[in-house]
């Protein structure tokens, strides 16, 4: 399951324009990425549950050719991680299954993920890792998740360790007995497990890729680190037009249609497609939305 219904609060305005599954990492929308990379490790169905600007979801999912099966389920109320889940029972409840936030680029290796969860059976397995800015959930030396935020044990006889959840879950179809129906936060139940002894397994990734698309800041970090391993540290897409008195500096990434007029300068910022930067305009460390126009100097901003 993809849960892409969440609002993108801290990424507006970007995310009135388009919603955070769809956000282009070097100009692939981050839920193709995230279907690609399930489909390349043998999943052949998927469900996606929308609500924020569902209409754009639905209508870039069945444009998409995928080849998977997609199922779609608009939630007229956002019902949150745990109501989404059970929403979708009916697709899921048969055998173990991923649950990937849609707006988290990574680079897991989700067949060592699936295959730690298949070899010790649990109701859940989640993938950790060390992100000192999110490290809330309590693991001990045995890979027992036993707390999450402040809900941490005192004492459980073991070390224990403060790591991030990534958003990246395999859990077992007995995990519905346990989802109430209606809006929830999966994080509650797995606390409610955890409450009466039956602890989730965390797979600890180390040296992860792991970014969340949730600011402007986070969605240009990746960016940043995405590009730095590229000769000039740009990806301007063909259709992208780029003025020759232009200057591009750092790393930028241009989408379809996107146009830099002359004298401008773009530096370390993404122009999503047929985003345009005015003649002379100076953007830094910005994003340029679809069709919308930076003029003037434009710096640490969204554009839409």
């Amino acid at each position: 399951m993809v849960l892409a219904a969440g609002f993108g609060q801290r990424a507006r305005p970007l995310s009135l324009v388009r919603p955070k599954p769809l956000f282009p990492v070097l100009n692939v929308p981050l839920i193709d990425r995230i279907l690609d990379n399930l489909k390349a490790v043998g999943v052949n169905t998927v469900v996606v549950n929308t609500h924020h600007l569902a209409d754009s979801v639905i209508a870039h999912l069945e444009k998409s050719d995928l080849d998977l099966d997609v199922h779609i389920l608009t939630e007229p109320e956002i019902l949150g991680t745990g109501g989404g889940l059970k929403n979708a029972e009916t697709y899921l409840g048969r055998e173990p299954f991923f649950v990937v936030n849609a707006d988290v680029y990574s680079d897991i290796d989700l067949l060592a993920v699936a295959g730690m969860h298949l070899a010790q059976p649990t109701t859940a397995t989640l993938v950790m890792h060390d992100y000192s800015l999110f490290n809330q959930v309590a693991v001990d030396n045995r890979n027992r998740v036993v707390g999450f935020r402040n809900n941490r044990p005192d004492d459980t006889g073991t070390p224990i360790r403060t790591l991030a959840f990534t958003g990246i879950h395999v859990l077992d179809p007995g995990i519905f007995k346990y989802v109430p129906t209606g809006p929830g936060d999966i994080i509650d139940v797995y606390q409610a497990l955890i409450n009466r002894g039956d602890y989730p397994r965390a797979f600890v990734a180390d040296n992860l890729v792991w970014h969340d698309a949730g600011t402007r800041e986070r969605y240009l970090d990746l960016h940043r680190e995405l590009l730095a391993g590229q000769e000039s540290s740009r990806l301007i897409d063909t259709d992208a037009r780029v003025a020759d008195s232009a200057r591009l500096e750092g790393f930028v990434c241009l989408g379809a249609g996107a146009v830099i007029e002359p004298d401008a300068v773009v530096k370390d910022s993404v122009v999503w497609p047929n985003g345009r930067v005015a003649r002379g305009a100076q953007v830094t460390s910005s994003v340029i939305a679809d069709g919308a126009e930076a003029r003037g100097v434009i710096n640490d901003q969204s554009v839409v």
